[in-house]
């Protein structure tokens, strides 16, 4: 093994140990403990999500038990497989391990990598999914004809983690039209790889068929909903991604990209076209309609790819002060996640999104989870289910007791996400159960919507989250007997 292979494993050893130590130390988001429960309802597919991420979860959880190392080990994996198609790509653009280790710290650098690869979602396995999709598309253009292969592999596998990886369709585009991968298309091969693609993806529409499609339509209708032409959307995005990526490294990824682009080589213009697309694509939509900035930057690790690989003056020095900053960033992120208690005062908010983005509500949410499910399993009677109108609170309380309280969602609220677990249980497991409702809404809206379904609702004490002798966080109790109408609340199932 020559010394640049094994600095890119020793690169990929230390930050592999460094994923792992975040994955324990740092607490469950809720997002995560929703995956969590999914994994605990074995499907097809989800309300809400294609099932990779999900099912991967099982098999950690079957070695290591129901922990927060468990719920992280699909990110950990992912990043991994990322890290190893990235030398793929390297390579294709003439460059070795050094350079894949350089691209893959740089990566580090960026609070998206740094936390997500210790943080399950379906990011973090669809970039992973995008970045092989990216490498065989190079392959492709370079006139491989097995290529295709690991081309409908990786982005059936990516569908399955997450829909926008449909995306790396264009750099197969770029392969066919600027590579060798026209020649191919008078192949079986191509068409038998479209084929592989299809199988892969069939979960997601086997489970659409057996509950009329409403996971696509959701996917369609009901994710985003335009607002009109406004450059305020498209700011929020570009602004969040500098944030994302830091600004220098920003400023570097994108005269690297543009550099790259004159090249003429196949397998260079695939890299540039699979960099791009995600960004600009989801640059778009946000002319009408509020685009969150983590969906944009699929192709960020063939970006980075691209960064080592074209020199150019300032180059490294805007590298290494965008990944201080990254660094920086994400180091805060982890303090106030790790330590809320510690930042509760912290003051600010973003007045175009005060619901979204205001530091003191958002810290206080994450105070005090163990005791909250503590006190909840305290209150709990025999036989007596634990609901909420939060995904994120149901499950989390789930999570926290090692499932044993068993937490419903009850979509009194008329939410648009996390609704998954409205199609595990029929309507003849819940007629006349008891429920304990808890949740942070006051006024008559909640109440009214629970008389309608219950025989009986009560009011009890509220559980209350004091720090520093005032209360940071309250939930209030409502003891419901006898659920008369669990359907639409709490199952959709007929």
């Amino acid at each position: 093994m020559s010394d640049d292979s094994r600095f890119f494993y020793w690169v990929l050893l230390g930050t592999t140990v460094l994923h792992v130590a975040v994955a324990v130390v740092v607490p469950v988001s809720g997002d995560e403990a929703y995956y969590w429960d999914c994994s605990r309802h074995l499907d097809w597919a989800y309300f809400d999500q294609p099932p990779l991420v999900i099912w991967t979860m099982i098999p950690a959880r079957a070695a290591l038990g129901e922990t927060a190392l468990a719920v992280r080990t699909p990110a950990i994996v992912a990043s991994l497989i990322m890290a190893l198609a990235l030398l793929g790509v390297v390579r294709r653009l003439g460059g070795g391990p050094r350079e894949a280790a350089i691209a893959y710290l740089v990566l580090h650098g960026t609070p998206l990598v740094f936390l997500g690869s210790s943080y399950t979602s379906t990011d973090i396995a669809m970039i992973a999914a995008y970045t092989v999709a990216s490498w065989a598309a190079m392959a492709v253009a370079d006139g491989e004809l097995r290529a295709w292969w690991g081309f409908g592999a990786a982005i059936g596998l990516g569908f399955l983690a997450k829909f926008p990886m449909v995306l790396a369709l264009t750099s197969i585009m770029a392969a066919v039209v600027w590579g060798e991968g026209r020649r191919h298309l008078r192949r079986a091969t191509p068409y038998f790889a479209a084929a592989l693609a299809f199988v892969v993806t069939a979960p997601v529409w086997i489970w659409g068929a057996h509950h009329d499609w409403v996971n696509i339509l959701f996917q369609l209708t009901a994710r985003h909903r335009p607002t009109g032409i406004t450059l305020s959307h498209l700011g929020e995005y570009l602004g969040a991604n500098l944030a994302l990526l830091s600004p220098p490294l920003a400023i570097a990824l994108v005269v690297a990209w543009w550099l790259a682009w004159r090249r003429t080589e196949p397998a260079w213009r695939v890299a540039v076209v699979a960099a791009a697309t995600p960004f600009v694509f989801f640059g778009v939509l946000a002319l009408r309609s509020r685009m969150s900035p983590h969906w944009g930057v699929p192709g960020l690790v063939t970006a980075a790819a691209v960064l080592v690989m074209v020199p150019f003056r300032w180059r490294r020095g805007l590298a290494i002060a965008g990944v201080v900053v990254g660094l920086a960033l994400s180091v805060v992120v982890l303090t106030v996640v790790a330590f809320p208690d510690r930042v509760l005062d912290l003051q600010w908010t973003y007045s175009r999104r005060p619901n979204r983005i205001n530091t003191s509500s958002a810290i206080a949410m994450i105070i005090g989870n163990d005791e909250l499910a503590r006190q909840v399993a305290s209150r709990v009677a025999p036989g007596e289910l634990v609901a909420s109108s939060s995904y994120t609170l149901t499950h989390l309380l789930a999570f926290l007791s090692r499932g044993t309280v068993d937490a419903r969602l009850a979509d009194i609220g008329h939410g648009r996400h996390g609704l998954a677990s409205l199609y595990w249980y029929p309507p003849d497991e819940l007629v006349g159960r008891n429920v304990l409702f808890v949740t942070t809404h006051d006024g008559d809206a909640t109440d009214e919507a629970l008389a309608t379904i219950f025989s009986e609702v009560a009011e009890e004490a509220p559980i209350e989250i004091v720090h520093d002798g005032r209360v940071v966080r309250r939930l209030r109790v409502l003891r419901c007997s006898d659920l008369e109408q669990p359907v639409p609340a709490f199952t959709r199932l007929r």
